[in-house]
């Protein structure tokens, strides 16, 4: 359907292009013909990125001298601010640029749109640490069966490919990834939280065979819960050695409306949880014990009024408040990780002062960012914070949603 224009010509043809008359009284065959066409333009347009990246980074290579911050963070943001997406996702991008580098059969049928991104993002992160030679070797290995690949068999069958050439490398990435074992909290919506561990596989294997071992006895016993929710207390239990996080020093704060001291029907916020009713919200202050969590008090303005003080160690009231207002999410322009720092917005070097309003909650990655050469933060009048990059663009963070 679009085959035949140029790349600069494609959006303008979408756009232009009214489906509904491609498709007559039928099954839809016409239909699907589209929605395959423009599955097409969306793999060509994805490759199209990938090359301007790579333009990009060859272009600030020869005009950022050395020494002057790393040019390829720096494009690695200024590619996510513009596309709207977190500095992982750039780094992401920019590291699937670098690793087709000596990929030639997989980057023609990337940018003839005969490949989706995810297969070649599978076949790139296999191919890691690879010496050029051998990457050339296992890309032609891979081109007969390019198109027919998905994520998942491109990945296997790369994997193959790797340990066929180099069964070395493929042993040092075995060791590397059996190293990298952590555990992360996730917050979510509703008063809930995932909890991702990674480890090595008869680890873990063992330790979800117990768990549900246990569950399953305490079924047969009569217990009524489900499978998820016996497994998850016992858990909890086996890690905490307690019942419930009654006393346990855990850093939770809860933000309520001022309106609800009068018990006016409006919604508090867990921090880092998003809103929760206000039944949930005593049920936690009532459950809880008094060391581990804190009510935080807004005005109709939604700035900090008043902070519960049954806490017993109050320390660090002003970089506590900026996470909750910021609902523990980094502030960098299409970001939302989860936040680690508290970073001035104004730098305290050029007369920043330290207060809630030039304060704001970032990522590690984003506060390393903003300290590169031709980057720039600064406050907006009602609440936004402006990111200035090299090239000039801006980009609007806008203030925080208020609570209540």
């Amino acid at each position: 359907m679009f085959e035949d224009l140029a790349p600069e010509d494609v959006l303008a043809a979408v756009a232009a292009t009214d489906f509904a008359a491609l498709a007559p009284d039928d099954l839809g065959a016409s239909r699907i013909d589209a929605v395959a066409a423009l599955e097409r333009v969306v793999r060509v347009a994805q490759a199209r990125i990938v090359e301007q990246i790579d333009g990009l980074y060859r272009d600030r290579l020869q005009h950022v001298p050395v020494g002057h911050g790393d040019p390829s963070l720096s494009v690695a943001a200024e590619v996510a601010m513009a596309r709207g997406v977190s500095p992982a996702t750039g780094r992401s991008q920019f590291a699937l640029m670098m690793a087709l580098q000596p990929m030639r059969a997989v980057r023609s049928a990337f940018g003839a749109g005969e490949i989706s991104e995810p297969v070649a993002r599978a076949i790139a992160r296999e191919i890691q640490n690879l010496d050029d030679h051998t990457a050339e070797a296992v890309d032609a290995a891979l081109e007969r069966d390019l198109t027919q690949l998905t994520p998942g068999k491109a990945t296997q069958l790369t994997r193959e490919l790797v340990v066929t050439h180099d069964v070395e490398a493929a042993r040092q990435r075995e060791i590397a990834e059996r190293a990298i074992q952590y555990v992360h909290h996730y917050p979510e919506p509703g008063g809930i939280a995932s909890l991702v561990v990674r480890g090595p596989a008869e680890q873990l294997l063992a330790t979800h065979q117990a768990l549900q071992s246990h569950a399953d006895r305490r079924r047969a016993a009569g217990d009524p819960r489900y499978r998820g929710q016996l497994m998850a207390g016992a858990l909890f239990e086996r890690v905490t050695g307690l019942t419930q996080a009654e006393g346990h020093d855990v850093d939770l704060s809860i933000v309520m409306p001022l309106q609800a001291l009068q018990g006016a029907p409006v919604a508090a916020e867990l921090a880092g949880h998003g809103s929760i009713t206000p039944g949930l919200a005593a049920q936690i202050a009532d459950t809880a014990g008094q060391t581990w969590y804190r009510r935080l008090f807004t005005d109709p303005a939604g700035d900090l009024a008043r902070l519960d003080t049954r806490r017993r160690c109050f320390t660090g009231a002003l970089a506590r408040w900026i996470r909750t207002r910021d609902h523990h999410r980094c502030r960098q322009p299409g970001c939302g990780c989860r936040s680690k720092e508290i970073d001035h917005i104004t730098p305290h070097r050029r007369g920043g002062p330290t207060t809630q309003t030039n304060g704001q909650a970032v990522c590690r990655l984003s506060n390393l960012i903003k300290e590169l050469p031709g980057w720039r933060t600064t406050r907006g009048t009602n609440g936004e914070v402006i990111w200035t990059t090299p090239t000039g663009h801006t980009y609007t963070s806008p203030a925080p949603r208020r609570s209540g």
